[in-house]
């Protein structure tokens, strides 16, 4: 099997898995609505829990690996506690559709600095997706009292749109330094870690609901952290085949289509013609960047 061929079923594995880690997600958010940061806590935890169940060659970790898990770890909770602010102190609509141009960091960092090659069509696919996402979600009016536009929650959304590009980022360096020598210690690390901080949150920002939501966010987060795990793992594995470049915004494409049909489809939720538009978009998107290869 060739690299290519290789690199794009690790990237495909990755984006199904996240998938089904989004469906749990949803169940859990649906069904309980608060106590998010606690239930990431514990995503977090039971993907250590799989990933040293998985771990055939026992725990080893150079200094170095140390640098980059615990930093990736505290990246990993500080942007998913900028995004809960960023919610919670402004629009969802708006937060939702910056934050989601965050793919467009990782994809010039290794244009620009790791001198991936770009094409053309890498350039056209990477406008029509950030067009594609603008119009899955753009939200019109979103209501009557939406939230203005503040200084706090701008720097909420930065702090996300960095943050969560910076995780792809380590993946890349770390990927690149050892290959996959030490992939199931440097996510275990940064998982553990993650899960400390976000503990740490949670009883400062959620005690008052832990009693509540513990226990389901307890067996939530044990089928959400193995998918979220094995996605993880599959994308830095991809790493060593794919340019950060490719696989960032393939993953976004291909995530736009997937997502829009698990909603379509398995929950009957409706769109609008503009959402019908974007994913028609994106799947030409998706087409472009293969063209790349």
């Amino acid at each position: 099997m060739g690299a290519l061929t290789l690199g794009m079923l690790l990237t495909a594995g990755s984006i199904f898995t996240h998938q089904f880690e989004s469906m749990v997600v949803r169940h859990y958010g649906k069904k309980h609505r608060k106590g998010g940061i606690f239930f990431n806590a514990m995503v977090c935890l039971f993907a250590v829990v799989y990933l040293l169940i998985t771990d055939k060659g026992g725990f080893m970790c150079p200094n170095k690996l140390w640098v980059y898990a615990l930093t990736n770890a505290a990246v990993y909770a500080i942007g998913f506690y900028a995004g809960f602010a960023a919610f919670k102190s402004g629009s969802f609509g708006l937060t939702k559709l910056f934050t989601s141009f965050g793919i467009l960091l990782p994809t010039f960092y290794g244009i620009l600095f790791l001198k991936e090659p770009a094409s053309i069509y890498t350039y056209i696919a990477l406008a029509l997706i950030t067009f594609s996402l603008f119009l899955m979600n753009y939200q019109k009016n979103e209501d009557a009292n939406q939230e203005r536009i503040t200084l706090k929650w701008i720097l909420f959304v930065l702090l996300t749109i960095l943050s969560n590009a910076a995780i792809s980022i380590l993946g890349k360096i770390q990927t690149a330094a050892f290959g996959d020598a030490y992939t199931n210690e440097f996510l275990i690390v940064t998982y553990l870690g993650a899960t400390v901080f976000l503990l740490i949150f949670s009883l400062s920002l959620e005690r008052h609901s832990l009693k509540e939501i513990a226990k389901p966010a307890f067996f939530c987060g044990m089928g959400a952290g193995l998918f979220n795990a094995i996605s993880n793992l599959l994308t830095l594995f991809a790493y060593n085949y794919l340019p950060i470049s490719f696989i960032s915004p393939f993953k976004s494409g291909i995530g736009i289509v997937l997502g829009f049909a698990l909603a379509r489809f398995l929950y009957k939720e409706r769109f609008s013609a503009l959402q019908y538009i974007g994913v028609g978009i994106g799947i030409i998107a998706v087409v472009l960047m293969s063209l790349k290869f």
